[in-house]
């Protein structure tokens, strides 16, 4: 017989009841300590307030620290309480009345909020007569002044310095030992008298792992319940407590679990075919060698699938269990025991997935066209090996010269039609090359083009771009000069022969004018000479490029004229 022993001081929050029955509110009267009433005003003036939550909060009875008890009302939301009627739990005699509650908030004024707000009866301490547990019903008002009665809006125990003392029946738990009798005794100090009785009519409650159970103690301290665990915890911790009470130390008694071995068998041995992304169902058994040495269904244990498709499943009372995985690719699927403290695993079974349909190809992907500022125009197609009504989303991707593939322009398009796109050159990268991708759906795979699709002009650079003199006087010559280059594998290289053209922006003109052109030198060097006339700024083109080159553009320079 496993003991616990504790000392608690039973005081405390209360434990949240669902509503039973209804109440009739009290005569309408003052409500002391209310909440302020700009806040009340504003929530009855604001349009928005018919769409407002409105509850109201959790009752308790607490001890104070000079050992008198008060009721304390959790705020709730957009709800106003004004009466709370203290009941002898299970019980419609009410035994006091509170029906004066301060309003307190941890408000901060600097900071401009708060986090929660509570009312508590400070000028009605409790004085009851029998030291046990009690329930509390609160009556409320929204800010339209409704009355919002709440029957059981918590349940506490009068009581100080609670000890509980117990018994359980069993120590060791197995699938086929997974509960145990608790029984036990508590007491506590009267508040009235001083004196240690035995505590009456207070809810105590059991846990075991993840199972709890309640007893209710008689009149002579005494209680007794069943509590079982649910055979899906990692370890067990046995505990008994006050439920109506505010406890520091919980007693507890230690607790073991007994493994049984599993038994796990599958029945899905042909190969499977599955939709991509879709769950495709596993089937199978799995049992477990009871503590009599007979074979039982392991109801309520897991089987996990790893491998070509993941994902779990419950054993259900006969021990069968249906696993649907989602499969995104051809191969094995492992189904084992889940890791588990009740059940042995009992190695791999194993399904094979031999066909996926409704997976993707990018094909015929390929430059139909450029242009000399740039755009390339791709094509492609993007084929699916299923029957579907989706159009296939698409990504045009360019590649950094650090490797990094980035979207430039997504869109859908039909399955299993050819489709092209124009996309314009990145403002921001210089792209090494392009590529299709199909990022697929839930239900249809994704492709990635095996091509790296490339710009098939060249590009030119003007640079070492001089406007001379920087200040040029009126009616005297200025030049403006550059060099005008182009790529090539072995890098850039001087581009002779090609016309540029200049133009002249004036100061506070958004306006560019073509003032000239030139062919460029041997060396690819480019000058012009002009009359000063007005301050402005001054910049070359290149746009007169053949099908194999892009444009490029020289950066501004200004020239100031004075005279």
């Amino acid at each position: 017989m496993n003991s616990f022993k504790r000392t608690m001081t039973a005081v405390g929050t209360a434990v949240a009841l669902a509503a039973v029955g209804a109440l009739t509110a009290p005569a309408a009267h003052a409500a002391p300590g209310a909440a302020p009433a700009a806040r009340q005003a504003a929530l009855t003036s604001d349009p928005e307030t018919k769409s407002l939550e409105v509850t109201v909060g959790d009752a308790s009875i607490r001890q104070r620290t000079d050992k008198t008890f008060v009721v304390h009302i959790e705020g709730g939301e957009n709800a106003t309480p004004y009466r709370v009627d203290v009941r002898r739990a299970g019980t419609d005699k009410i035994v006091a009345v509170v029906d004066s509650l301060k309003y307190y908030s941890d408000y901060d004024e600097e900071m401009g909020y708060g986090t929660r707000h509570w009312y508590v009866g400070d000028k009605q301490p409790l004085v009851l007569a029998d030291m046990t547990d009690y329930e509390l019903d609160v009556y409320a008002r929204d800010y339209k002044g409704n009355e919002l009665p709440r029957r059981n809006a918590g349940r506490s125990t009068y009581a100080i310095d609670a000890r509980v003392e117990a018994k359980s029946s069993r120590q060791e738990f197995s699938l086929d030992a997974i509960d145990t009798q608790v029984t036990g005794t508590v007491t506590a100090i009267h508040p009235r008298t001083g004196e240690r009785l035995p505590l009456a009519g207070a809810r105590v409650r059991a846990t075991l792992g993840e199972g709890w159970a309640d007893g209710v103690s008689d009149a002579q301290g005494k209680f007794t319940t069943t509590v079982a665990a649910l055979g899906t915890e990692k370890a067990l911790t046995h505990t008994v407590a006050l439920a109506s009470g505010d406890t520091e130390v919980s007693v507890t008694a230690p607790s073991t679990i007994r493994a049984q071995q599993g038994i796990l068998t599958l029945t899905s041995t042909a190969p499977l075919t599955a939709r991509y992304g879709t769950g495709v169902p596993v089937l199978g058994k799995l049992s477990r060698r009871a503590d009599d040495g007979t074979i039982k269904p392991a109801a309520g244990q897991s089987v996990a699938a790893a491998g070509a498709g993941k994902g779990q499943a419950t054993a259900g009372p006969d021990g069968s269990y249906t696993l649907l995985p989602p499969i995104f690719r051809t191969g094995s699927v492992n189904v084992s025991v889940a890791t588990s403290s009740w059940l042995m695993g009992d190695g791999t079974r194993t399904a094979t997935v031999a066909k996926v349909t409704h997976t993707t190809k990018v094909v015929e992907d390929k430059v139909v066209s450029t242009d000399k500022y740039g755009s390339l125009t791709l094509g492609a197609k993007i084929t699916v090996d299923g029957i579907t009504s989706q159009q296939a989303p698409v990504e045009i991707q360019f590649r950094t010269t650090s490797g990094q593939w980035i979207t430039k322009t997504s869109l859908a398009v039909p399955y299993n039609k050819p489709f092209t796109v124009k996309v314009l050159p990145s403002r921001w990268y210089s792209a090494t090359g392009w590529r299709v991708y199909t990022p697929g759906t839930k239900n249809i795979g994704p492709s990635t083009g095996t091509k790296v699709l490339l710009q098939n002009r060249a590009g030119t650079q003007i640079s070492g771009e001089r406007f001379a003199p920087l200040q040029a006087v009126k009616g005297k010559q200025l030049s403006v000069s550059a060099v005008l280059r182009t790529s090539t594998p072995e890098g850039l290289v001087p581009y002779a022969g090609q016309k540029v053209r200049y133009y002249f922006r004036p100061d506070g003109s958004t306006v560019w004018k073509e003032m000239g052109t030139s062919v460029s030198g041997a060396y690819g060097a480019v000058n012009m000479k002009f009359t000063a006339q007005t301050s402005g700024y001054w910049r070359i083109r290149f746009v007169d490029a053949d099908a194999n080159h892009l444009i490029s553009m020289g950066r501004e320079g200004r020239i100031e004229v004075i005279g």
